[in-house]
C-alpha cells in the first residue's frame, strides 16, 4: 500500500519521508542486497569516514557507506562528498537496506550508479623473487611492527605454506582469525593478504578459505565481511596494485609507491595485509627459484 508524497512522489504508508537523501555509487559486490527486498540492519561502527551495517547475510555480512576520501572497501556505497564536508558519524541504532537504498536513521543513501571492486585473478606470472626481497626490506623499514602475540603465529603460517600441507595451513590460519585489537584485527588482515595472494599465484586457497569459514563467530563483523570478500578475490585498490607490482606487472620503479600506498591503508591494516601476501609470495617464489632459502621464514 502506498501513499502520496509532496510533489507527487509515492511513499510506503507508515514510513516517514526521509529528511536527507544522498546519492552515491554502489559496489557491484553488494548491489544485489541494496536492490533486493527491504531488510532491517544494525549499525556496528560509525566514523566521520564510514558507517558499517550488519546485514544478517552469510555471504555478504556487511555494507559500508563511505565518503569519497575513505578507503574504498569492496562492500562500499561511495558518496561524492568528503568526510570534512559531511562527516558520517551518525549516532543512531536504526538502519536498513533494500528497495534501492541504504537507510541510517533519518538519512537515505541511494545508488545512482555502480562501481566494480578490484578482483584478483590468476596472475600471468608468479611473484618475482627479487621484488619479494625488496618488499621484505621496505616492510621492515616502513611498516608498524607486529605485536608480540602475532609474530609467532605469522611464522607458523609461513612455515605451513612453505611445507604446502593443507592441514597445517588450516590450523595456522585459524590461529590468526580475530587475533589483535580493533575492527579489523591484524591476524585477519594477514589472512586477507594470504587469501588474495593464493588466488593470484596458486597454492593454499582451499585450506585458507576453510579456516575463515566461521570467521563471523570469531572476529568483529567488519573484519569477517572483508575476509569473505578476500575469499572471492575482492579487495581494496591498493592491495590489487600491490599484488600486480609483486608479480612484475609494471616497471620496478612502481614497486615502492605501491608499498607506500598500501601501508597508508588504516593504522596497521595495509602493513599486515602485505605480510600475508608475502607469506604466500615467499613460498611461491621458492618454487620458481628451486626452493633456495634466499629470504628468511621468520
Amino acid at each position: 500500500m502506498t501513499g502520496t508524497a509532496a510533489g507527487g512522489g509515492s511513499v510506503r504508508a507508515g514510513v516517514p519521508r526521509p529528511e536527507h537523501v544522498h546519492l552515491g555509487t554502489i559496489s557491484t559486490a553488494v548491489a544485489p542486497l541494496v536492490h533486493g527486498p527491504s531488510r532491517s540492519a544494525r549499525v556496528v561502527a560509525a566514523t566521520a569516514y564510514a558507517v558499517h551495517l550488519a546485514t544478517g547475510d552469510r555471504e555478504l555480512p556487511a555494507i559500508a557507506v563511505v565518503t569519497r576520501d575513505a578507503i574504498r572497501l569492496p562492500n562500499a556505497l561511495v558518496l561524492p562528498f568528503s568526510s570534512a564536508d559531511r562527516p558520517l558519524d551518525l549516532n543512531t541504532p536504526r538502519a536498513g537496506f533494500g528497495a534501492g537504498r541504504v537507510v541510517v536513521g533519518p538519512v537515505h543513501f541511494e545508488p545512482e550508479a555502480s562501481w566494480t571492486p578490484p578482483r584478483v585473478q590468476g596472475a600471468s606470472s608468479p611473484p618475482d623473487p627479487a621484488r619479494i626481497g625488496q618488499v621484505t626490506v621496505l616492510l621492515d623499514a616502513l611498516a608498524q611492527p607486529l605485536p608480540p602475540p602475532l609474530a609467532p603465529r605469522l611464522t607458523d603460517l609461513r612455515h605451513a605454506l612453505h611445507a604446502n600441507r593443507s592441514g597445517e595451513v588450516r590450523r595456522a590460519a585459524r590461529a590468526l582469525v580475530g587475533l589483535g585489537p580493533g575492527l579489523t584485527p591484524s591476524g585477519d588482515d594477514i589472512l586477507c593478504g594470504a587469501l588474495l595472494a593464493s588466488r593470484a599465484w596458486g597454492g593454499s586457497l582451499a585450506p585458507l578459505s576453510e579456516a575463515v569459514a566461521d570467521a563471523s563467530l570469531r572476529t568483529p563483523l567488519l573484519s569477517a565481511a572483508l575476509l569473505r570478500h578476500a575469499v572471492r578475490g575482492e579487495c581494496v585498490p591498493q592491495a590489487h596494485a600491490f599484488l600486480r607490482a609483486l608479480s612484475g606487472e609494471g616497471p620496478p620503479l612502481e614497486l615502492e609507491p605501491a608499498v607506500r600506498e598500501l601501508l597508508a591503508v588504516g593504522h596497521h591494516s595495509g602493513g599486515d595485509l602485505a605480510r600475508g601476501v608475502l607469506a604466500v609470495g615467499l613460498s611461491r617464489a621458492r618454487k620458481v627459484t628451486g626452493d633456495r632459502n634466499d629470504y628468511p621464514l621468520k
